[in-house]
């Protein structure tokens, strides 16, 4: 029994990994025809691990008409974008309403925060990072994964 759950948690595992690969490679979450454009204050920047090891930003966003949970970029992309993120920060976002992993999602294509501006999608949607299933790490670069534990 015990393996017969270990090879479905398994199988579930490939699927979702192989899902998130294909909708971050053609970025067909993001409908270019919903995008609205949204101000408002960051409650909480939150960070999560996707299958592939790549860690995604996420804001929890408050606008006048409700909080919204905003899908941004790659972390990686963020930081080589010279950009960074705070609660209590406040942004003017461009993006489009979206399902994502079954949950409500706002997904960002440009966001604003003093003057500056992060573009993180074209107009039709499309990811302005390479997508992690090219690279071991999603930095775009073929290489050998690095070892975990270096911090030893």
């Amino acid at each position: 029994m015990t393996r017969s759950l270990i090879s479905r948690g398994f199988a579930v595992t490939l699927w979702l990994a192989a899902s998130a690969g294909i909708l971050a490679q053609s970025g067909s979450i993001y409908d270019p025809s919903a995008e609205i454009t949204v101000t408002g204050t960051i409650k909480h920047v939150v960070s999560f691990t996707a299958p592939d090891g790549s860690v995604g930003v996420h804001l929890d966003f408050t606008t006048p008409a409700g909080m919204l949970n905003v899908h941004v970029a790659p972390a990686l992309y963020i930081g080589m974008q010279n950009f960074w993120f705070f609660a209590d920060d406040q942004l003017e976002i461009v993006g489009a309403k979206s399902v994502a992993d079954g949950n409500k999602a706002f997904i960002a294509r440009t966001l604003k925060k003093d003057g500056k501006t992060l573009n993180l999608r074209n107009a039709e949607g499309k990811p302005a990072w390479t997508p992690a299933t090219e690279g071991a790490d999603g930095c775009g670069v073929a290489h050998a994964a690095l070892p975990r534990g270096t911090e030893l």
